[in-house]
């Protein structure tokens, strides 16, 4: 399995904050089967704002401990990115891509998708890279209204769901609204959005509901499979169920006159 999302590289954001929760954090993740994680530390311009190079630097601490540790998992650099008015400089200035990859982790305004999101986003797209939207199922305007997820697979945007949205961490309405993502085939990813302040266990348990509720090819899909496409570019379907609501049969004028 691999993690797309977590906040586990310490002291650079409002994740971990010390090197040794980080090592055993990893070691709870390797036991439970993940090979990979991405390292997505928050990049807020004016708030979380750093030089590539700081980063980089914790990131190699992080790796060589882990190392030393015994902590043999695949560790990637990557960053969660707030969408901002020309936020593409920074993008392409700091190299704040997954890997080596054109994927990018974005997020928004939790209160509802901004009024210039689409504007801010497509400088991205134009420019060749593919966003991932972090944690959709949280904007309340996609809570609103889920079938505006479908909305941005089909303007080349990945959505990414919370494990713990799945098992109703952030609310009844958010796993309403997770859920909802998973089943019409709205979501690409499941990632843990870990910030190192409990047990890794949701994105575990979130893994094991989708292969009980809905089949184990999906959880295969959400959870292995498409992440690892990230690593090398690979382009990943952005339609991948179609689902059928078909309407009831209504009878015919003539037979509604004599019914």
């Amino acid at each position: 399995m691999i993690d797309i999302h977590s906040h586990i590289l310490p002291s650079i954001d409002d994740g971990s904050q010390d090197i040794e929760d980080s090592l055993a954090q990893l070691a709870t993740m390797k036991a439970g089967g993940i090979k990979r994680v991405y390292l997505t530390s928050h990049y807020f311009r004016g708030h979380y704002q750093y030089e590539r190079s700081e980063y980089d630097l914790k990131f190699e601490a992080l790796k060589a401990k882990a190392k030393a540790a015994n902590i043999c998992m695949e560790l990637y650099p990557g960053f969660e990115i707030f969408l901002q008015p020309d936020i593409l400089i920074d993008i392409q200035k700091h190299s704040l891509t997954m890997g080596d990859s054109p994927y990018i982790l974005i997020e928004s305004e939790l209160n509802g998708l901004p009024n210039d999101f689409y504007s801010n986003i497509y400088p991205l797209l134009r420019a060749g890279y593919k966003p991932i939207l972090a944690h959709a199922e949280r904007y309340v305007s996609i809570m609103k209204k889920p079938s505006i997820a479908e909305s941005l697979t089909h303007r080349n945007i990945y959505i990414q769901t919370n494990a713990g949205s799945l098992l109703g961490h952030y609310g009844e309405k958010v796993m309403k609204t997770a859920w909802t993502l998973v089943n019409n085939g709205w979501t690409h990813f499941i990632a843990s959005d870990d910030h190192v302040r409990g047990n890794y266990g949701a994105f575990f348990e979130a893994r094991g509901l989708i292969n009980e509720r809905v089949d184990h090819y999906t959880a295969d899909l959400l959870c292995r499979i498409n992440p690892a496409s990230i690593a090398s570019g690979e382009a990943i379907a952005y339609q991948y169920v179609d689902v059928h609501h078909p309407r009831p049969r209504r009878r015919n004028w003539f037979k509604r006159l004599f019914a």
